[in-house]
C-alpha cells in the first residue's frame, strides 16, 4: 500500500513532538462545500466568507492546532495514496473534489485499489495514526463526534466501524461525544463493552454533540486537565498494555450549543425526507446534517463548527501533555 507522510509530521513524530491527527470526512461529507448562505443565519468569525465552509473550517482547525503548539496531520486518501499530513493546497483539492466521499475500514482497500480520493472517517483516521510510525504513532486525534449505535438499531442494525477502530487503536480521541443522530445511551454502553475509557474533560456527563446536556445523560469519569488525560493514557497503554483508545470528551461551547430537544424535531423531519429518497446508507449522515442545518437556521452548523475548533485546541494541549 502506498503511504505518504509529510515531512512536518514525520519529523515531529521522530523528535517526539506533539502531533494532532485530523479526519477529512468532515470536509468531504460532513460540511457544506459552498460559501455561507442566508439559510445558515449569521456567519461565525472563524469562517472566511470568501471560502467554501469546509475549507474555511479546515483553515481554522489548522490554525488552532498550530497555535496550541502541535503539528496538525490532516489525513486522507488522495489518488489511491494514504496521505498523512496534507498541505493547504491538498486540503483545498480534496475538499472541492465532487467525487471524493468518505472511506472507512470496509472501503479502505478498494478505494486505494481504484486510485480514488476520499476523506477518512474516525475509523480510517485511527488506522492512519497507527501506520504513521511503528515506534512513535500519532497518539492524539481531534474530531467533532464519533460514530456509534444508530437509532432503531434493533430493527435495522447500523453500527459504526468507528467502534471497531476505537477498540483496537492506542490513540486518544478528542470529541464532543457521538453524533446527535445516534442512540447515545447505547453508544456509551458499547464503548464500555469494547474497553474504551470515556473521560469528561471538565464535565461528568457524556456530551450530546451540539446540544446541551440533561440530567438523564450517561455519566462519565471526569478529569480536570489535559495532564490528567495524558496520565490516564499512560496507565492504560503502558502500564496495563491495553489495546484500546481513550475517548476524551468536551461539551460543545455553551454560547452556541442547542437546547435539549431542539434538534429532535429537525432530526425527525430530516430522517423522513432521507427515507423517502431510498438512498444507500453512506448518504444518510451528510444528508441529515445539511437538512438539520437549514431547518435550524444554521444553529446546528454553527455549533458543529465551534466544537470542532474547540476540540482541536484541547487535543493540542493533550498532545503536549503526552510528550512530557
Amino acid at each position: 500500500m502506498s503511504i505518504f507522510i509529510s515531512d512536518d509530521v514525520r519529523n515531529a513524530l521522530a523528535n517526539g513532538e506533539p502531533v494532532v491527527a485530523l479526519e477529512t470526512a468532515v470536509l468531504t461529507a460532513g460540511l457544506p462545500k459552498t460559501s455561507w448562505i442566508e439559510e445558515y443565519g449569521e456567519r461565525p468569525n472563524i469562517i472566511d466568507a470568501e471560502l467554501p465552509i469546509n475549507i474555511a473550517l479546515a483553515q481554522a482547525m489548522t490554525h488552532t492546532v498550530q497555535s496550541g503548539g502541535a503539528t496538525p496531520a490532516w489525513i486522507a486518501v488522495v489518488d489511491g495514496t494514504l496521505r498523512i499530513g496534507l498541505s493547504p493546497e491538498e486540503i483545498v483539492e480534496l475538499g472541492t473534489n465532487p467525487n471524493a466521499g468518505k472511506v472507512s475500514l470496509a472501503t479502505f482497500a478498494q478505494t486505494i485499489q481504484r486510485t480514488g480520493s476520499a476523506g477518512t472517517t474516525v475509523a480510517a483516521t485511527l488506522v492512519a495514526c497507527r501506520l504513521a510510525s511503528k515506534e512513535n504513532p500519532i497518539r492524539v486525534f481531534a474530531t467533532g463526534g464519533i460514530g456509534g449505535i444508530h437509532q432503531n438499531w434493533a430493527n435495522r442494525l447500523d453500527v459504526s466501524a468507528d467502534l471497531t477502530a476505537l477498540a483496537t487503536t492506542q490513540t486518544c480521541v478528542v470529541a464532543s461525544g457521538a453524533k446527535s443522530i445516534l442512540d447515545i445511551p447505547s453508544t456509551v454502553e458499547a464503548l464500555e463493552t469494547i474497553g474504551v475509557p470515556v473521560l469528561g474533560l471538565g464535565n461528568s456527563l457524556f456530551p450530546r454533540f451540539i446540544e446541551k446536556n440533561t440530567d438523564g445523560d450517561p455519566y462519565v469519569h471526569q478529569v480536570d486537565s489535559p495532564d490528567d488525560v495524558a496520565t490516564l493514557c499512560k496507565h492504560h497503554w503502558h502500564n496495563l498494555h491495553l489495546p484500546s483508545a481513550i475517548f476524551a470528551t468536551l461539551q460543545a461551547p455553551p454560547d452556541v450549543a442547542l437546547e435539549e430537544g431542539e434538534l429532535q424535531e429537525a432530526l425527525v423531519h430530516a430522517e423522513n425526507d432521507w427515507a423517502g429518497l431510498n438512498q444507500p446508507s453512506p448518504t444518510r449522515t451528510p444528508f441529515l446534517l445539511d437538512k438539520m442545518a437549514k431547518i435550524t437556521g444554521g444553529k446546528s452548523l454553527v455549533a458543529n463548527l465551534a466544537l470542532l475548533c474547540n476540540n482541536a485546541g484541547a487535543a493540542s494541549e493533550i498532545a503536549i501533555a503526552l510528550t512530557k
